[in-house]
């Protein structure tokens, strides 16, 4: 009989040791999965699926935070897969029966423990006092300066190469200017035709709309576009260029009875140039020819130097971090 629903097995039947089941009733105990084709435990007399068993009943790696199947290296608690157990700073396997040293989530193996101890700063050996643990390493809290104007640095520095700087110093020599703004840019940057933005401070020059990340867009000297916003500049700039061909054409007028309707107000002959197109000249009488050439100023946008660009983030060199003392 199928050991899950009872009824007498025909056809096709699963064996698990000396137990029987139906095809169809051979699931996870979970989440209800064919367990017929894929891997299963059986735990406290249930069969369940891989993904499930160790969801509720699984060790995950104290390193790698994956699951642990096989075999498992267990020290103070926590445990590891084999190949994850080594040391944090040489990455090399700790030998059998070698002395571990904890400093935090990492252990580190004997040899460089030893440098543990010594300040990153002056190599003397740190012994009772304060000390602050910074870029992975302990150093005297006087030790701990900007490499290039000698400044303690007791808040919050800006590192490279594993070298610490205060902001000032590391902006003058390593730091990237805001395309936009002119300001140093701390953090995520955008970066697009070899030019740098904040990301606040990339907008379209259209609609004044920030870009998304992975966002596709034109550049056009200093200024960025959608490429949406782009094309409608484009078909504005042809329009434009084709109603003053229109309106630049000869007109049939007289100098003293030409008028200009705008607001309510009758406007004359020499402020028609400087009106909105929308409002037209509406009384003409005893019409004479004099040529009129309209005074209108047209701003034409360029496609010179115009590049498509990809915009993506990267992550500056410049992280801020914060010290942690200890005694």
């Amino acid at each position: 009989n199928c050991d899950r629903c009872g009824e007498v097995c025909r056809g096709e039947v699963v064996r698990v040791k000396n137990t029987h089941f139906h095809v169809n009733c051979f699931t996870c105990k979970v989440c209800g999965c064919d367990l017929v084709h894929a891997g299963f435990f059986h735990h406290s007399g249930e069969y369940i699926c891989t993904k499930d068993y160790q969801r509720l009943y699984g060790t995950q790696c104290d390193s790698c935070n994956q699951y642990i199947t096989g075999e498992v290296v267990s020290a103070l608690g926590r445990t590891y897969h084999p190949d994850c157990f080594v040391c944090s700073i040489c990455k090399s396997p700790f030998p059998i029966g070698d002395r571990v040293t904890f400093c935090g989530k990492k252990c580190v193996c004997q040899q460089c423990s030893l440098s543990l101890n010594n300040c990153a700063g002056c190599g003397e050996e740190i012994k009772q006092g304060q000390s602050l643990l910074a870029l992975e390493r302990q150093w005297h809290v006087s030790c701990f300066k900007c490499r290039t104007c000698g400044c303690a640095l007791t808040g919050e520095y800006i590192s490279k190469d594993g070298i610490p700087y205060c902001e000032t110093d590391y902006h003058s020599q390593f730091g990237i200017r805001c395309e936009s703004c002119n300001r140093y840019i701390s953090g995520k940057v955008l970066e697009a035709g070899g030019k740098h933005y904040h990301p606040s401070c990339a907008r379209c020059a259209r609609c004044h709309m920030m870009f998304l990340e992975g966002e596709e867009m034109y550049l056009t000297g200093s200024e960025v576009w959608h490429p949406m916003c782009k094309e409608a500049a484009r078909l504005e700039r042809k329009l434009r260029v084709s109603v003053t061909q229109n309106t630049c054409k000869p007109l049939l007028f007289l100098s003293v009875s030409v008028f200009a309707k705008g607001d309510g107000d009758v406007l004359e002959y020499k402020q028609v140039a400087a009106l909105p197109r929308v409002k037209a000249i509406y009384d003409i009488q005893r019409p004479d020819i004099i040529p009129y050439q309209a005074d209108h100023a047209q701003t034409h946008l360029s496609d010179d130097t115009l590049e498509r660009c990809n915009r993506r983030q990267v992550v500056t060199h410049a992280q801020t971090h914060y010290l942690n003392f200890f005694r």
